[in-house]
């Protein structure tokens, strides 16, 4: 009895011995799989987004899955799609998508494991089946930029883009100086830190928000790192109140909606995403900037579009679109010029039209201590011309008038820039050289008044009959226009990212595809 009781026992020892193995087994092999199916869902994410193809994300994933020793009994099925989340629950979802909307993709690895020897001979031959699922965010490298000109904030560009800033906000005690702007430019915020700060529930909503330009300013505020950024935040939005502007950031950036795990987390300049939000809220129209120069009259602008920072992927999309351009704004800026000469006197405005640049990221390949990238540069023309300053469309020639009549009329029309398909190749060694300056190759430089020099042909026509010789004009108009060039015409051009010869663009960021599992 005690014989049959001990074996009894034994055997039953024998199999809750071979249980706890098999159970040990296979919890270690679904441990296995799901980390294999964790692995191969990111590598599939980062092929979502702009010009991915839902093949590229497959063969990914299958990589992953073989480099980790799973070569045969096993199913991939992978989904590429939308990840959000619930605006009420705040639960992640995830919306099946094979387009390039796509932001997220999901595998499920389905694997049939045989039993143990041990198993099979004390328990059961069955197979199991596991099934696991894993679903990450992710997408291509990005990076955020903008058509902007690199020179230091002097004290004059600070005068220049408070002014700007006065007539956008409509409060004459507006005084940023150098130190805030400074301050300003060096600060950095990404849309994760803004969602926190608007308590959005995702990235999406926080883009598409329609809000007083103060309620922003509020926003850029609470999320800037800087203590010094913070403070001058806060200052313009208390200044901001009554400004009457809104903006929607989905009008401020040109961004892929949904968000990429990069594209959330690159970062964006505070003083760009500051003046191209005022610029978009102001919207098309004339801005009277209220600047006291002597020898110089009303200094206007006419608004013909805002610019626009560009966050996104390198490359085309599968339509041959672009995925990611930035956008300089384009304007006429008008000059007026007042100059009595003795017997005459000259009544007149210096314009310069601009078209709008448009900035393409057509490479990034971002690897540690050599990332390297291009730009493709569109069209892009900067006219000079002189007109009646009593016109305001500057349909009228300039002229020369002496003793309160006009006897000399003014031609000059003066193509400053011409930048077709340019190319503006980068490479930087680390982000902490960011951000930086990306100048165009194989186009001029130089200065407005140096390209206003003694080879600029100015056309003098004489409305009547006058026995006078009127070439010692051409110096005595073109002294002040030298002047005026340099002093005032250029470094407004350049608060709006216009350099004379060549375009810069304005590298703020580049994040590689860090994909993220959502769990």
């Amino acid at each position: 009895m005690v014989t049959l009781l001990g074996v009894f026992t034994l055997l039953l020892a024998l199999m809750l011995t071979g249980l706890t193995l098999e159970t040990a087994r296979l919890w270690l092999t679904k441990r296995e799989l799901q980390s294999t199916a964790d692995m191969a869902a990111m590598a599939a994410a980062r092929h979502t987004g702009c010009g991915s193809t839902r093949t590229s994300a497959l063969q990914a994933a299958q990589s992953v899955v073989v480099a980790n020793g799973l070569t045969s009994g096993y199913s991939l099925d992978l989904q590429r799609g939308i990840h959000g989340r619930d605006a009420t629950t705040r639960v992640n979802t995830f919306q099946a998508n094979e387009s390039e909307s796509s932001n997220a993709a999901q595998v499920t690895l389905t694997r049939t494991v045989e039993p143990s020897v041990l198993a099979s001979g004390l328990l059961s031959s069955n197979s199991t089946v596991m099934k696991v699922t894993a679903t990450a965010k992710g997408g291509p490298p990005q990076a955020t930029y903008s058509i902007a000109s690199f020179a230091s904030i002097t004290q004059r560009q600070a005068d220049f883009t408070t002014a700007l800033f006065r007539a956008l906000l409509g409060n004459s005690s507006l005084n940023l100086g150098v130190a805030a702007l400074t301050d300003l430019a060096g600060t950095s915020v990404n849309l994760l830190a803004l969602q926190a700060a608007a308590g959005a529930a995702t990235i999406e909503e926080l883009l598409e928000r329609q809000v007083p330009i103060d309620e922003l300013l509020r926003w850029l505020a609470t999320a800037s790192p800087s203590a010094a950024a913070a403070t001058q935040l806060n200052q313009l939005g208390s200044i901001s109140v009554n400004s009457g502007l809104k903006v929607r950031l989905r009008d401020v950036l040109n961004i892929q909606v949904p968000a990429s795990a990069a594209s959330a987390t690159v970062d964006i300049n505070v003083l760009d995403l500051l003046q191209t939000s005022l610029l978009v809220g102001k919207g098309k129209g004339t801005i009277n900037l209220g600047l006291n120069i002597l020898g110089v009259g009303n200094i206007s602008l006419n608004l013909l579009n805002p610019p626009k920072i560009a966050v996104g992927p390198a490359g085309k999309s599968l339509a041959g679109a672009w995925c990611t351009e930035a956008k300089s704004a384009q304007f006429s800026l008008k000059v007026g010029l007042n100059l009595n000469l003795v017997v005459a006197a000259l009544d007149m405005a210096l314009y310069v039209d601009t078209l709008q640049t448009a900035g393409r990221l057509s490479s990034l390949a971002i690897a540690p201590g050599n990332t390297t990238g291009n730009f493709s540069i569109a069209s892009d023309v900067i006219v000079l011309r002189l007109n009646d300053a009593k016109t305001t469309d500057g349909s009228k020639r300039a002229t020369v008038s002496v003793l309160g009549i006009p006897v000399v009329g003014i031609d000059l029309k003066l193509p400053l820039l011409s930048a077709s398909n340019a190319s503006a190749p980068f490479t930087i060694q680390s982000t902490a050289q960011l951000p930086r300056a990306v100048a165009t190759q194989g186009v001029g430089s130089g200065t407005l008044g140096g390209l206003l020099g003694d080879d600029t042909t100015i056309k003098f026509v004489v409305l009547g009959f006058l026995p006078f010789d009127l070439s010692w004009l051409q110096g005595v108009i073109m002294a002040p226009l030298k002047l005026i060039a340099d002093l005032v015409v250029e470094p407004l051009l350049q608060v709006f990212g216009f350099d004379i010869g060549l375009v810069r663009v304005r590298l703020i960021d580049v994040e590689s595809a860090k994909p993220l599992l959502i769990i």
